[in-house]
């Protein structure tokens, strides 16, 4: 199987260690996803974010691919029907929102916080759309907003949040790692059900649910030529359903290498002569 030859926006997540990992972006003409800011408990330390901001507008310049962002996750809950938590959610957005803003990034990455049997999913949704519409208030429509998938089920939760609020503005960061190890679906159907919602992807590979050991441990974050995800279907699959999504490896930063190793032997990132 082959890449299409279609020129895709092809990222690498940099784990909070940009320099780690820029060689290996401006060798191959790639772009990258900011991942430093992921922290809750960082938001308010103001030396911290300036000196943060500051590293990655010396390092980005060499960057001449896509940008974007990760926001901040950690207990954060966008269809909370409690006032603090959601107050925390949309503060936690709008900082990672003003710092994409300097940053130059076109999309952010963030979480539902959507908890498996907490919640009826139309109350949910109900809350969690009311949330996107006064986040989206006062914003441009410069940068896409992502919903990553995590610990739900399905995609359901996250399609009808998608679907009722009807905003551009507002797309899927399918995490297929995440759809293999913590879903009841499989990575295959996660696609064919999203279908163009979907605008981003995470790429990494694991086992599955694996009897006997605890959730979080099925989260391996293994390169994609490991693991039991099907990445040559994956990668048809994606092609087929969502063609202009946006593509960023997210395995461990000591198999970067090999993840764009094989991407090139399948013809998605093409090899260059540096």
């Amino acid at each position: 199987m082959e890449g299409s030859g279609i020129m895709r926006d092809i990222r690498i997540c940099d784990d909070a260690e940009p320099e780690k990992v820029l060689n290996l972006i401006t060798d191959n003409d790639l772009g990258i996803e900011i991942q430093s800011f992921y922290s809750t408990i960082t938001m308010d330390d103001e030396e911290y974010n300036t000196n943060l901001i500051n590293k990655y507008k010396e390092l980005l310049p060499n960057v001449k691919g896509g940008r974007s962002l990760h926001a901040p996750f950690w207990d954060l809950n966008l269809g909370s029907k409690t006032p603090m938590i959601r107050e925390a959610t949309m503060k936690a957005f709008n900082y990672a929102y003003k710092i994409a803003k300097e940053l130059g990034c076109t999309e952010i990455v963030v979480h539902n916080g959507f908890i498996i049997n907490t919640s009826f999913y139309n109350g949910w949704t109900k809350n969690a759309v009311s949330f996107w519409q006064e986040f989206f208030k006062d914003k441009d429509d410069s940068i896409t907003m992502m919903i990553e998938n995590q610990n739900e089920e399905d995609s359901e939760i996250i399609k009808m949040v998608i679907d009722t609020l009807g905003d551009k503005r507002l797309k899927v960061c399918l995490d297929i790692g995440h759809a293999n190890a913590n879903s009841n679906m499989s990575v295959e159907d996660w696609i064919k059900t999203l279908g163009n919602r979907i605008g981003y992807l995470h790429l990494h590979n694991n086992h599955g649910k694996i009897s006997g050991r605890p959730s979080y441990e099925n989260d391996e974050h293994l390169s994609i030529c490991d693991g039991i995800i099907d990445i040559p279907k994956v990668f048809s699959l994606l092609e087929e359903y969502c063609p202009d999504a946006i593509w960023n490896f997210e395995s461990k930063l000591n198999t970067m290498e090999k993840d764009i190793k094989y991407a090139k032997e399948l013809g998605y990132i093409k090899s260059t002569s540096k």
